[in-house]
């Protein structure tokens, strides 16, 4: 299924998944076109982790995200189906690794572990979240010191590796400013820039990347953090921004009148369309 919809703007769901299930990404659809609201589902978060015996880093998946790799057919296909994509999240995990201080060579040969995630799992790309790891000083053999630099020659592996699939980065920490790396500019090895909620991003933090490549603004759905009021939206589109994320939908918490009525703001001043919902919710069910 094509799930592009007129005016061409993307909206990411960075979805926790260890609560929610990712299947809730497929009950909100525009009326007039019948496509989903959602264009890439982010599985927030599998990991970046170090193994002290080999030296080398690898990608971890908890309980939660191997069960739904597990099911996918479950899972994920119905998303793929809509049109959906389905994006490799990759967070820092409380070690001496992280996205934003491997050396080229591990940058090189961590790329391939995302790759061999995504060709297993049928994924559409990789998200890079630099939080949550312990960078330790001095240096420990085989990384360099945290940088923009190094997070963005991981990007670069990463599309260098996967040139077909999307390479997103998030507007917090070194993963909002990208250097060139090997002579290109970050516009040619990123696909998107999610800004973080109460944030913001622009050319100087992601040089080349086209304004059609940003979500400038980003809403929060378990804390209230909402930024979907028409003044918001209807800038976004008239200064010609590609994307918008929410982060944390899930439609079983309390506040879910809250959500709706954000995500019919998006379908109302971002694509001229009603959101239609089914109310048929899913519940996590894994475990």
């Amino acid at each position: 299924a094509d799930g592009n919809k007129v005016p061409g703007m993307k909206i990411f769901s960075c979805m926790e998944v260890n609560d929610t299930n990712p299947l809730n990404n497929i009950c909100f659809t525009l009326k007039s076109s019948g496509k989903p609201l959602v264009d890439a589902v982010i599985l927030f978060s599998s990991n970046i982790n170090y193994n002290a015996e080999t030296g080398r880093v690898y990608v971890y998946n908890n309980e939660n995200n191997q069960a739904i790799f597990d099911m996918r057919e479950k899972y994920l296909k119905p998303l793929k189906e809509r049109g959906i994509k389905v994006i490799l999240s990759i967070l820092g995990n409380h070690d001496r690794s992280g996205v934003a201080n491997l050396s080229d060579e591990a940058a090189r040969d961590f790329a391939q572990e995302c790759k061999a995630v995504c060709d297993a799992y049928d994924l559409d790309g990789v998200f890079l979240d630099d939080e949550y790891s312990s960078y330790e000083t001095p240096v420990p053999p085989g990384f360099v010191a945290p940088s923009y630099a190094a997070c963005s020659r991981l990007y670069y592996e990463l599309k260098r590796a996967m040139p077909d699939r999307w390479t997103v980065a998030y507007g917090y920490g070194r993963t909002q400013y990208l250097t060139e790396i090997d002579g290109h500019q970050c516009g040619e090895y990123l696909d998107y820039a999610l800004a973080d909620y109460g944030s913001t991003v622009n050319n100087n933090m992601y040089p080349g990347l086209p304004l059609s490549g940003m979500a400038i603004r980003s809403s929060e759905y378990a804390r209230g953090y909402i930024y979907t009021s028409q003044s918001y939206l209807g800038s976004m589109r008239e200064q010609g921004y590609g994307a918008y994320m929410i982060f944390a939908m899930d439609p079983n918490r309390s506040n879910v009148n809250t959500q709706i009525n954000s995500m019919s703001n998006i379908a109302k001043y971002l694509f001229d369309d009603e959101l239609e919902v089914d109310y048929n919710f899913y519940k996590k069910d894994w475990r």
